[in-house]
């Protein structure tokens, strides 16, 4: 008898990362002047709130009954023009069902620092990278770096810290 490996993702993390991977092919191919805000929703909320978006969407699927789905909403209305994520995210005000959020952004390689879990060596160090980091009110994160061409991404949690803070930071109280 085999046991399978255990999921290192528990189901919210699960949750938050298939957000992040959704955001990230959204913007994979398109510029990305300054950072994009997306607020991420449970879905099944989102779809209670939002009867004629849930009849829309035909929204009687597992999706709108799965109570740890996240729907991205891009809060992008074209006006940003901070190219610092980290400003960007000082300006940053979610909508009231957001449950989490996330910024997708171009950095240069050299200006921010990765986690040390060999990551780093795997990240081209002569083009920009497009980054995704998402969290969830509660102080979950989840990243995604776009290697540049055909390599796919670079998956962990908080791989970019300094992002990662200044995201979860948005959703504490300020005094």
């Amino acid at each position: 008898m085999t046991t399978p490996a255990q999921d290192p993702l528990d189901a919210p993390t699960a949750a938050l990362a298939a957000a992040v991977l959704e955001i990230a092919r959204h913007v994979e191919d398109g510029p990305l002047p300054a950072p994009r805000l997306f607020a991420l929703a449970r879905s099944a909320e989102l779809m209670t709130a939002s009867p004629s978006l849930a009849a829309l969407l035909g929204a009687d699927g597992e999706t709108s009954r799965d109570e740890l789905h996240l729907t991205p909403i891009d809060l992008d209305d074209g006006t940003a023009t901070a190219k610092d994520p980290l400003a960007a995210l000082e300006r940053a005000q979610w909508p009231d069902l957001a449950a989490g959020g996330a910024i997708a952004c171009d950095l240069a390689p050299t200006a921010w620092t990765a986690r040390e879990d060999g990551a780093e060596g795997k990240l081209p160090a002569d083009r920009p990278l497009r980054v995704v980091v998402g969290a969830l009110e509660d102080g979950t994160t989840w990243s995604a770096v776009h290697h540049g061409g055909e390599d796919g991404y670079v998956l962990g949690t908080a791989l970019l810290p300094e992002i990662a803070q200044a995201l979860v930071q948005t959703f504490r109280p300020t005094a």
